[in-house]
């Protein structure tokens, strides 16, 4: 077993991003049985979860690669988001399928009747913003990027952001963290692999829940689940059926789809609980949690076993506070307050930059009038002087004062003179 701290996983990686779609391949599932082969629905008592909470009013970002809208078990649930590379699509065009699938997984509805058929989501009156973070031209993701989606989405009025994506480390991904815990926004990323070597961002950062797999019988997946100090929490991982562009199903291995699913728990909770900061939803989602694995958090369960029912109905028992739990960012008031200023988006800067530009351009034309104003005076008193500095030719050094005379330049024969901004010269005649 191997396990990589935060520094060694910091040195690993490059400054290129790299898209983790932690999820191993899919095989397609048929449509009628598409809930019959979601055992995760079971597992979590949602139907009984849904009589206390849907997640109704609450906005979940999906960070991929696009969402279907047109999906029938998403239909209506998806708002028009952001595409990085494509203004057109509002993030509601997936481009390789993972984004539906996570969607469908926090906020899928079913349809047909009763919506008895296709994915049920954790939380199916939750709405999906959709932000887009993959470009058809290449595979890989820099941090950047998600920086930039995870920005985009706070600004938006997001409530959770999920985040089923590794990347490198990088210190604006990180502050794209920091600013969505400032302002109560939960970031949700899932761990990675078995195949993969070691945890990637933003998981590794003490302000976003890092997720792992389970299989059926709740034990950490022997595919879904990658070892590491910065796991929080874990969840149904294997096996999991969902949602495929083009009203298709696929079931699916990876930690992508436990951290979907911990993004709808949360979901639940923040309709629930509304009032809640993001440290109190840490403490509500991972101090409710079912221990296993050695006691205490450990490195595969983290703090334990997703448990909606207790996070919903029970409370959290302080276990984070009793032990070396991951500390979180530490939270600054007139920081957060600074930081939840929103920026002027791509119109406004742009309209700014012209209205400062044409005041330069104003200032500088009464400038050059100034200047202009100025030579005609001097000259108007050098003339009526009789002394007009035009008919001068220039004066020897060291003889300031001494008119010059006529016909004899100091410089070489042919050679203009030179010229400062309070006299012009010009050539002698002859």
């Amino acid at each position: 077993m191997r396990v990589l701290t935060r520094s060694a996983a910091a040195a690993a990686f490059t400054a290129v991003g790299v898209l983790a779609a932690l999820t191993l391949p899919a095989a397609p599932a048929l449509a009628d049985s598409t809930r019959d082969d979601s055992w995760h629905v079971k597992a979590l008592g949602l139907a009984e979860m849904h009589k206390l909470s849907q997640g109704e009013g609450i906005v979940v970002a999906v960070i991929d690669s696009g969402v279907d809208a047109k999906h029938p078990d998403l239909e209506r649930n998806v708002l028009p988001g952001v595409d990085l590379y494509d203004d057109d699509t509002k993030g509601r065009v997936d481009r390789e399928g993972h984004g539906t699938g996570m969607a469908s997984l926090i906020a899928g509805h079913g349809h047909g009747p009763g919506n008895r058929n296709g994915v049920l989501g954790v939380a199916p009156k939750a709405k999906i913003l959709p932000v887009t973070v993959k470009s058809e031209r290449s595979p890989l993701i820099a941090p950047t990027a998600l920086a930039a989606g995870i920005n985009w989405a706070v600004d938006a009025g997001a409530d959770i952001v999920n985040v089923s994506l590794s990347s490198s480390f990088n210190e604006e991904l990180n502050r794209a963290v920091d600013r969505a815990y400032q302002n109560n926004v939960v970031v949700v990323a899932g761990v990675g692999n078995r195949k993969d070597s070691l945890i990637g961002n933003p998981a590794r950062h003490a302000g976003a829940i890092a997720v792992n797999g389970t299989d059926r019988k709740g034990v950490i997946s022997k595919e879904a689940a990658l070892p590491a100090e910065e796991v929080n929490i874990a969840a149904p991982g294997e096996d999991i059926v969902q949602a495929a562009p083009g009203g298709r199903y696929v079931t699916a291995t990876g930690s992508s789809g436990a951290t979907a699913i911990v993004s709808g728990a949360l979901a639940l909770i923040k309709e629930k609980y509304p009032d809640l900061t993001a440290h109190e939803m840490f403490q509500r989602l991972l101090e409710t949690t079912q221990d296993a694995g050695d006691p205490g958090k450990d490195l595969y369960y983290g703090w334990g076993v997703l448990d909606i029912r207790q996070a919903l109905t029970g409370e959290p028992d302080g276990r984070g506070a009793r032990a070396a739990a991951p500390q979180e960012p530490e939270i600054d008031e007139e920081l957060a307050a600074a930081r939840a200023i929103k920026g002027p988006g791509a119109e406004e800067t742009v309209i700014v930059v012209l209205v400062w530009l044409a005041i330069l351009a104003v200032l500088a034309g009464v400038v050059v009038a100034i200047v202009r104003l100025r030579r005609r005076a001097r000259r108007r008193r050098a003339m009526l002087a009789g002394n007009d500095p035009l008919s001068a030719v220039g004066a020897a050094p060291g003889s300031a004062g001494t008119p010059p005379v006529a016909g004899t330049p100091t410089a070489g024969a042919g050679q203009p003179m030179g010229a400062t901004d309070d006299e012009v010269w010009r050539r002698p005649p002859g």
